[in-house]
């Protein structure tokens, strides 16, 4: 998404983003955007000077029921451990998501209004300190995760299989002739193959591991390093997977860096000082990284303007190359 077309739907949004804020007990002095992926985010002051973090999501994106799951847990976090992780804030009426319709969309966009997240990305270069606390994080949000049970009905997600958003959310294209300008006939049949590959990895894994809530989504983009302490957010993606596929997605960013053995190193570290670690070995770990690798792909050949879709795909096809010459 263009600069142009990120300031238009911020702009378009800014009312929704208002009346949402209504229903919370304070008033708000200001509100800005702050950045748009599949949401959009504003930063928000309150007549207080307090400063919090309004989602405003896409129904498109993500299922109404995970995103309950998500506020559920993180609600659960904040009250039975000391894992620092972002808050969701309660309306006036007691709720932590605010659905507001959007005309233009037909649609109703749920809201949720987070606490501010000190910090700056640990991707920004903490160094593998960063990530020995990422590994203790992570273990510990298993730990809580492995026994929580949500409050509602329905279910999780699940990363059973490598499209684990499920047609409704993420269609697979990449046998639709309308996307083979980005995967002609070699790419299509190396990514096709890769699939294969990683999905004998999961069937196999998920044959002898125990499933349960994981953040899914916890990697050095989506945590903040303030001082000596790390701070999580974005749990959106909160699913039912093995433990060793959540830390394969801490990992995953790290596949082919130069740095790669010493993040591992640094975060099995910090891991094992929580919990027992959860890979088999190498070849388990390339397995869920391919699999999530495929989904990315296709997720971005499908929702990526055409030059980003395929500059991102000419950029990871060589690791998947790699992956295939190995185990296939």
């Amino acid at each position: 998404m263009d600069a142009s077309r990120i300031a238009k739907e911020a702009s378009h949004l800014l009312p929704l983003a208002n009346r949402a804020l209504k229903k919370y007990p304070f008033l708000t002095r200001e509100v800005e955007h702050l950045a748009t992926h599949s949401n959009v985010m504003y930063r928000v002051v309150t007549e207080s000077g307090r400063q919090l973090v309004l989602r405003v999501g896409n129904p498109h994106a993500n299922t109404r029921s995970n995103i309950d799951f998500e506020v559920a847990w993180l609600d659960a976090l904040n009250a039975e451990t000391s894992i620092d992780v972002v808050t969701p804030i309660r309306t006036a009426g007691g709720g932590l998501v605010v659905d507001e319709f959007d005309s233009d969309l037909g649609k109703e966009r749920p809201c949720v209004l987070f606490t501010w997240v000190p910090g700056a990305p640990l991707g920004d270069g903490a160094g593998t300190f960063g990530y020995r606390v990422l590994g203790q994080m992570s273990a510990s949000l298993q730990q809580h995760g492995r026994t929580w049970e949500p409050p509602q009905v329905g279910q999780m997600r699940s990363w059973d299989r490598i499209f684990y958003y499920g047609a409704e959310l993420d269609p697979v294209i990449i046998d639709d002739p309308l996307y083979a300008h980005l995967f002609e006939a070699p790419r299509r049949g190396l990514v096709k193959k890769a699939g294969r590959i990683a999905a004998k990895v999961i069937r196999e894994s998920w044959a002898e591991g125990i499933a349960q809530v994981v953040h899914g989504d916890l990697h050095e983009w989506n945590v903040h390093v303030a001082g000596s302490r790390l701070y999580a957010f974005d749990f959106e993606d909160v699913m039912i997977a093995l433990p060793a596929q959540d830390v394969a997605i801490s990992l995953y960013h790290s596949r082919d860096s130069d740095q790669r053995d010493d993040i591992r190193k640094a975060f099995r570290r910090g891991y094992e000082e929580v919990a027992e670690w959860p890979i088999a070995d190498e070849s388990q770990l390339d397995g869920f990284h391919a699999g999530r690798q495929v989904m990315l792909m296709n997720y971005a050949a499908r929702a990526l303007p055409i030059g980003e879709a395929a500059e991102y795909l000419d950029h990871v096809t060589p690791w998947l190359h790699t992956f295939v010459t190995r185990y296939g």
